[in-house]
């Protein structure tokens, strides 16, 4: 098929279809895709050595899998020396004081879609933008309120695991309250990117709940410029912050 549209050597169709589809993490079981999550997270010290996880419940509501999936992947890391078990009251599940370098082929399938998780960032950037510039004229105080309640949900959750339910919750809410008839279209490149993010500590979230709280007061204002301005700030970061662009530790 011709592509519809290139801009700058850009095949339209590609950019806009063939990330996830095509991607490699499709060819991944839900199992592999949970331990590429957590090796990558301690690969880039974000699950730093010595540090206790949370429970299988909580890894599993994070990452969007049932219980038996996170269970069976955090088995297969403790198999692997990347992750020990520690009993008693003060127990649970632990990276490694030394965790183990891995040539693991999940991790290597979440490299090989570098580029269509860029692809992904900038459909969410320009789809993004166009649902907050619209919830901006016509946002509610109620759903501000409702916003503000997910803001804080997300600051008091103790990991990252916590924060992504009330953190997406808001994305989801945004556009569906937008009312454009796009929104589904760009809750799929959510969720699909949503797919890549790996566990982070909770102190390098501060700047996004920053970003959502402007964007409330945006809401608030009725004023789409200040929106639009906070979310591409807000979503751009994310060429800074997923595992991709971060250096690996030693």
């Amino acid at each position: 098929m011709e592509a519809r549209g290139g801009t700058a050597g850009v095949d339209v169709d590609l950019a806009l279809f063939s990330a996830p589809g095509s991607a490699a993490l499709t060819r991944l079981s839900a199992v592999e895709t949970v331990r590429a999550r957590i090796l990558l997270s301690v690969e880039h010290a974000l699950l730093a050595p010595g540090s206790r996880l949370p429970g299988v419940e909580h890894i599993a509501a994070g990452l969007e899998v049932s219980a038996i999936t996170a269970r069976r992947a955090l088995e297969s890391l403790v198999l692997d020396g990347v992750l020990v078990r520690r009993p008693g009251r003060a127990g649970g599940t632990f990276v490694a004081d030394a965790p183990p370098h891995l040539s693991d082929s999940s991790v290597s399938a979440y490299r090989a879609d570098a580029e269509s998780i860029r692809r992904l960032i900038d459909q969410r950037s320009l789809m993004e933008s166009a649902i907050v510039h619209e919830m901006a004229l016509v946002a509610t105080e109620e759903q501000c309120e409702e916003l503000d309640r997910l803001v804080l949900a997300s600051q008091q959750a103790a990991n990252w695991l916590e924060h992504h339910g009330p953190d997406s919750r808001f994305h989801r809410l945004c556009a569906t309250w937008s009312g454009l008839p796009e929104a589904p279209a760009y809750l799929a490149v959510y969720e699909a990117l949503v797919k890549y993010f790996v566990p982070y500590p909770m102190d390098q979230l501060e700047v996004g709940r920053d970003e959502h709280r402007a964007l409330v007061a945006a809401f608030r204002a009725h004023d789409p410029i200040a929106a639009v301005a906070v979310t591409r700030a807000h979503v751009d970061a994310l060429r800074r912050e997923m595992f991709l662009a971060l250096p690996r530790a030693t």
